[in-house]
Formats: C-alpha cells, structure tokens, sequence
C-alpha cells in the first residue's frame, strides 16, 4: 500500500482518500497500454509510475501507520485517521517524514511499472482471443503484477520499513536512515531474503488487486462509465476487498523493524493475533 500499493500503487485504499489515489491515474495509464506496442507501455507506463508514486506517497506513509499501529499501544503512536495522521507527523517530525522511502520507490517505479505493463500487454494479447473480455483482464492483472512484483516486492519492504520508523516510540525504533542506507542495512544483516518477506502474501495481495481492479474497469467502460468515474469505481471496490490481505502483508514487512512490536510467526499467527487482540474491524485499518 492510499493510492495504489499496482496498477494504481502505493496502497490506502477507501474513502476520500482512496478515490483520489485509486482513481489519480489508472485510466491515464491504461490508455496507452491498451493503444501502444510493448515498448511504448513500457516507457508510459515508467513514467507514469514514477509521477503517481511521488505524488502520492505522503498518504501512502500515512496508510501504512494506520494499517499497523494496532500491533501495539504501548510502542506505536496511533493516529485517529488520515487528517490527524498528516497534521501529527507534520508537527513532530516535519515534512521529510511524509517522504521517508521515497528514494527506493523512485529507483524501483521504472522497472517495475515497466514490466507491469510489458506482461500485462502480452497477456492481454495472448488470452483475449480465448476468453471474455472481463475474464481476460483479470487474468493479464494477474499476470502484470506478478512481472512487476519481481522490483514491487523489496520496495514496498525497505519503504514501510522506513515508514514506520517514526512511528515506533523511543526505545524501540530501529534506525535505517534514508532508503539507500536502508538497502545496504538490510542487504548486510538479513541478506537478499530479507527483501522478500511475505512474497506470498504480497502475491496474494496485489495480483487478485490488479485482477479486479481490470476488470471491474472494463465492465464500468461497457456500462458506460468512462474515464476518471470507471478508475474510482474500479479502484475503490478493488483496494477495499484486498485491504485485509495487504494489511497482514504491510505488518509482516515491517516486523523486522521492531521484532518485540511485530511478534507474527507467519501469514496465519497475524491474522490469528489480529483477530483475537483487535477484533475482525481492525482489517479495515486504511481502507476507512
């Protein structure tokens, strides 16, 4: 994950928020994927990216400390929404704090978008002549996101990694500094497989996210809903269904920076510990 976490990326995802990060640039960057060849969606696409992850990170910094500040009330400040989240990280620790990780995702948006739309065009291509129009959308969603996932999956963990770290109270934050020390940090302590906790659960987050959000984009265009009204209808009903799943995978990929905070065994004990400490409502965390 607030727009996004991927074919609208970084991830808040219901709500006023929700729709101005889901719906920002979807359409836009579908259209080139539906009228270009491969490599003019593979630099539409880059570009795209890169403008759409910036320009929406602060909220993304935002949803992501809604989504795990239940893991704990004793170590993790807690926001009472969006607003207050903005105003309270402005106030304590100053713009920079709203862009933590934003060196990463830019480094990673070209690659990734770029090969985001290169497989979703091939899909799209390959199975269209086999399969409805709806069915072969969600299949080339599917299709794209675990092509892009490939650069998504150590982005999305070194930026909530960095994210988060203001949120952890004194005593138990982990400092990585900025995202190019946090690559080398990591990559040092925990190597490569330190990038890719939760790469299932990431798969199982974003491929069925982009499946939906496809389809469900087609069928608003067959209803007759075009444009920016198909990318928030889209949008939003995608990032509200996966909201769940993308935050057991948002605390699973920040648990190294505090192992005392994030104490999950795995996908099944967080959703476990989830249900049993914050009730059924707290899967909703950033999406309302």
């Amino acid at each position: 994950q607030v727009l996004p976490k991927r074919c609208a990326r970084p991830a808040i995802r219901f709500g006023p928020i929700s729709i101005l990060l889901h719906s920002a640039t979807p359409p836009l960057w579908l259209q080139p994927v539906q009228q270009c060849g491969s490599m003019d969606s593979l630099l539409s696409g880059s570009l795209a990216g890169i403008v759409a992850d910036v320009a929406t990170h602060p909220l993304g910094t935002v949803k992501t400390r809604l989504q795990v500040q239940g893991a704990s009330a004793s170590s993790l400040t807690r926001y009472g929404g969006v607003a207050q989240g903005l105003t309270r990280i402005l106030t304590k620790e100053g713009v920079g704090a709203l862009y933590k990780g934003v060196g990463v995702v830019v480094a990673t948006a070209a690659p990734a978008q770029g090969l985001f739309f290169l497989g979703n065009d091939t899909a799209r291509e390959a199975l269209r002549p086999h399969l409805p129009a709806a069915a072969a959308s969600f299949a080339a969603g599917c299709v794209a996101q675990l092509c892009g996932s490939l650069c998504w999956v150590p982005m999305d963990t070194v930026k909530e990694r960095l994210q988060v770290e203001g949120q952890l109270k004194r005593g138990s934050k982990a400092e990585l500094g900025g995202s190019w020390n946090a690559v080398r940090t990591i990559l040092r302590r925990e190597g490569l497989r330190g990038f890719y906790p939760a790469y299932w659960v990431h798969q199982a987050t974003w491929a069925p996210f982009n499946g939906l959000f496809f389809a469900i984009y087609e069928a608003c265009k067959d209803a007759g809903v075009h444009g920016l009204g198909s990318g928030v209808v889209a949008g939003v009903a995608a990032g509200f269904l996966t909201n769940p799943m993308d935050l057991v995978k948002t605390r699973l990929q920040v648990a190294r920076t505090d192992p005392s905070t994030f104490a999950y065994a795995g996908a099944f004990d967080c959703v476990g510990q989830i249900l049993r400490r914050e009730g059924p409502r707290a899967f909703l965390d950033g999406a309302i």
